[in-house]
């Protein structure tokens, strides 16, 4: 939420609440399938796909179950925070929600996409104020401009909620008065500091001291006002006991683990009650019995997720919005926003009466290059300018299978376009061409006839694929469905190039070559199926390339995933690209000119990446490194060096990355194999001896050596930071000039402790699990 308030386009603020499976006796079905994906992910001879190990992701949902028959699966934006027009932040999870809930109707399950917008606050009734505008006036215009982005990135909720509407507000005053029946709300004084741009009082937790400036909110990182108010108070403290209970009872109540383990972390300490209403501004909705007060905009927003589920004539009640879809199965929201949604909401429901959303997903920062957005640094990304420029599948496509959904994301546009031209160009339209053409040429403009054998490779690949990409949507892991589709188009480029039709149709063997031909096509066909959550433009054009009426297409669903063989005499029309060719424009400093504009232009572009530049090389070294937690899968020794070994680590990638480490005095590859280690994943990649190096495994010592280790339970990819610092924001490369050398400078200072726990500077570094440590070295270096 308060990266929903800041307006900054720097968060992936609006996690989904995705429904999981939170009512008795609905056990959940946990599927932990992930791609392993290699530049190439197919072995040349078995056509089998590969898989990377297991990794931890939310809890999957069996297409078509759900806790009774006729619920609907309902997942869930946020309530985007209008005192700007969206961004990235906004688009992302949005983005996200509507993929989940066109797989779920596709396979023939109800399902209810709730978006909208808070609108309530100070901070909306300042900026309105500003314009000219009443609030609601402003509110208006911005709602607007939310729709028209959703319209062109081709989101199809079938909710969009208002705090303003009529509903919601009635919604909300019923609520507060359960809360207020049950004893949770009273009214005292209060003396706090209050972040405007949060539109909340701040603990010590969420302030520091910036520029010897006290009391500066973490987020907006400015000076939070000192305030006293008489407010009403909601008693978070009373469910401190059913809270812990909550979190022992449903492990997977929040996703990603790591997120889920923060949680806990919070209420260990303790929850203080926490005010749920302002005396100080009149825009919002009225305490109940008390004009002098409004209710607090994260007690009214949250409870949209609710008023969205009534329907056009139903009586503004809590038990007819329920009886419409409650609890959500999911929501998806920011790891900024986690506090309200995992701690607050479940208490305020608890309070109310109402059961709780079955689990919630937080997902991390959006970054560009590798750098916070803001509008004072000149790289905020535009999604209506991307999506203009672009069209909404191809930005559909790299903000759902181009990230890893939970973890932060980062868009760069050289990644973008290699992306979606490796994948969506070369991989997928480029074989239905090929495919189209000779088939034209010697079966002539329609199918021939032909039934694929139960065991052809293609078939058995297209089943196996299937499965993994819906059970990768139902875990909201988008990157490993879109690499099942992805991985059954190179399986078929793979077979084609091997079984090589062209020369079956010059030897005369025609039916063997409309095989090759045929089966193909029917994989390309599938692979379009599984696409279409995430890329339904693009899908819809193979279907029509295929020969399939735009009514054929309308009626698909996840069956049709199965292998049907295509439909002999079915016409084709002449074969043509489904996705061009993104070309990336060549920067600045490469194409000088005399336009005075052009030049202007350059100039500022390159102002803006000095900036950037700047910028990040002010954060503190450590916060530029890319610690991650990896496992060791397959250690060997090096060709050329009896010293070295050379090791395959999962760090949480599409791909195990390769690294060499001085190991071998001190332990052999055996040894190796399974652990859980520290990688540096940030260094330029380097040859040693002839064989690249994509890292660095950290270890302590220098003639004994251990490798640090983190806590057993730490997830791979989990990043490792200082205990109670910011989270790190890694450089994309370190960079290796000797004036910028980073890792060299923060080497200086890593050692282990008197209880042989590593340290930066005397602080411990920690994982989401706990301290990062080494067997037996105390007070030694650490590289």
């Amino acid at each position: 939420r308060q990266s929903m308030r800041s307006g900054v386009a720097l968060c992936l603020m609006a996690p989904f609440f995705c429904s999981a499976w939170q009512v008795q006796g609905f056990a959940p079905k946990f599927l932990r399938l992930a791609s392993h994906h290699g530049h190439k992910a197919v072995t040349a001879r078995r056509f089998s796909s590969a898989r990377r190990p297991p990794v931890s992701r939310a809890p999957a949902m069996q297409a078509g179950s759900s806790p009774s028959a006729d619920k609907p699966f309902v997942c869930t934006t946020p309530l985007y925070y209008v005192n700007g027009p969206p961004h990235m932040g906004s688009a992302y999870p949005t983005i996200a929600a509507d993929i989940l809930a066109d797989y779920y109707r596709m396979t023939g399950r109800p399902a209810v996409f709730v978006t909208g917008s808070d609108e309530h606050g100070e901070k909306i009734a300042t900026t309105a104020a500003g314009k000219g505008m009443e609030p609601k006036q402003f509110c208006d215009a911005m709602v607007g401009e939310f729709k028209q982005l959703w319209d062109k990135l081709g989101i199809k909720y079938d909710s969009f909620i208002r705090t303003t509407d009529e509903k919601h507000e009635a919604i909300v005053r019923e609520f507060f008065q359960r809360v207020w029946d049950n004893g949770d709300i009273y009214k005292k004084d209060y003396t706090g500091r209050y972040c405007v741009g949060c539109e909340a009082y701040l603990g010590e937790d969420e302030m520091e001291t910036i520029d010897d400036v006290e009391h500066c909110c973490k987020i907006h990182r400015k000076p939070a006002e000192l305030r006293r108010e008489e407010n009403y108070f909601f008693r978070l403290s009373k469910y401190q006991e059913k809270l812990e209970e909550l979190f022992r009872d449903r492990p997977d109540f929040v996703q990603p683990e790591y997120r889920f383990n923060e949680v806990k972390n919070w209420i260990k300490e303790g929850i203080p009650d926490f005010s749920i209403s302002r005396s100080s501004i009149t825009w919002g909705i009225p305490v109940p019995n008390d004009k002098d007060q409004v209710i607090y905009v994260w007690f009214d927003a949250l409870l949209g997720y609710i008023s969205a589920l009534l329907q056009q004539g139903d009586e503004p009640t809590l038990a007819n919005a329920m009886k419409r879809g409650w609890p959500c199965d999911v929501h998806i929201i920011g790891k900024d926003i986690l506090r309200f949604h995992a701690v607050y909401w479940p208490a305020m429901l608890m309070s109310a009466g109402v059961p709780l959303p079955r689990y919630i997903h937080s997902h991390g920062f959006l970054t560009k290059d590798g750098l916070k957005m803001g509008k004072s640094l000149g790289n905020v990304l535009e999604p209506t300018e991307l999506v203009e420029k672009h069209g909404s599948d191809a930005v559909r496509y790299y903000f759902s299978k181009g990230l890893d959904f939970g973890s932060d994301g980062d868009f760069n546009e050289e990644r973008f376009a290699s992306l979606l031209n490796n994948d969506l160009a070369n991989d997928l339209g480029n074989l239905l061409n090929r495919c189209l053409s000779p088939l034209r040429k010697h079966a002539g403009d329609s199918f021939p006839e032909l039934k694929t054998p139960q065991d052809h490779i293609l078939r058995s690949n297209a089943m196996t694929l299937t499965e993994r990409c819906s059970s990768s949507y139902e875990s909201l892991d988008f990157r490993s469905a879109g690499e099942a589709a992805l991985e059954l188009a190179r399986i078929g480029n793979k077979y084609m190039d091997d079984s090589a039709p062209w020369t079956l149709f010059k030897e005369g063997k025609k039916e063997e070559g409309f095989l090759v031909l045929m089966s193909i096509l029917e994989s390309v066909r599938i692979a379009a199926v599984m696409l279409k959550p995430m890329i339904p433009d693009l899908s819809l054009k193979i279907y029509l390339q295929l020969g399939f009426s735009q009514e054929a297409w309308k009626a698909i669903s996840w069956k049709d995933t199965e292998w049907q063989d295509l439909p002999a005499g079915q016409k084709l029309p002449d074969p043509r690209p489904v996705f061009s060719k993104i070309e990336i424009e060549e920067s600045a400093q490469a194409a000088p000119t005399d336009n005075k504009e052009e030049k202007k232009k350059q100039q500022q572009k390159q102002q803006q990446q000095q900036q950037q530049q700047q910028q990040q090389q002010d954060l503190a070294d450590f916060l530029r490194l890319d610690l991650r937690v990896g496992k060791i899968l397959t250690a060997e020794k090096h060709p050329d060096a009896d010293s070295l070994l050379v090791e395959q680590i999962d760090v949480g990638e599409e791909t195990p990355r390769q690294i060499v480490s001085g190991l071998a005095k001190f332990y052999s590859p055996e040894q190796l194999v399974g652990r859980k280690v520290v990688v540096l994943c940030n260094l330029k990649p380097a040859k040693m001896r002839g064989v690249e190096s994509q890292g660095m495994v950290l270890a302590a010592g220098t003639d004994n050596v251990e490798l640090l280790s983190p806590p057993e339970e730490s997830a791979v990819g989990d990043r490792v930071k200082e205990e109670g610092g910011e989270d790190p924001m890694p450089d994309p490369l370190l960079k290796s000039k000797s004036q910028a050398k980073v890792w060299d400078r923060v080497v200086e200072e890593l050692k282990t402790d008197s209880e042989c726990r590593a340290t930066y500077k005397d602080k411990r570094l920690v994982t989401s699990q706990g301290a990062c440590s080494v067997p037996s070295l105390k007070d030694a270096p650490i590289k």
